[in-house]
């Protein structure tokens, strides 16, 4: 959807990144495999938009996630805290 509203081709975008042919892009695009961390800022920049709105559900289901980590009544531990 980002690709196509920004208006650019599987190609252009295959090639802004690097990649050796539209196969990477298009199991990305249709959720057959995610990008690296690296990929998806440059997916960012390119798109013009938020890394998690790229990956919108995955975000919302670690968002629920995090809400439903953050009701618990146990307090979290020094090492805890740090992932979150």
């Amino acid at each position: 959807m980002f690709r196509r509203c920004s208006g650019f081709s599987q190609k252009k975008v295959t090639r802004i990144l690097g990649l050796a042919d539209t196969s990477t892009l298009s199991r990305w695009e249709h959720g057959m495999a995610v990008p690296g961390l690296v990929q998806v800022f440059r997916l960012s920049r390119i798109y013009k938009t938020l890394p998690q709105e790229l990956f919108d559900e995955l975000w919302n289901r670690i968002d629920s996630e995090y809400s439903l980590l953050a009701q618990d009544d146990e307090p979290f531990s020094s090492k805890q805290s740090l992932y979150l």
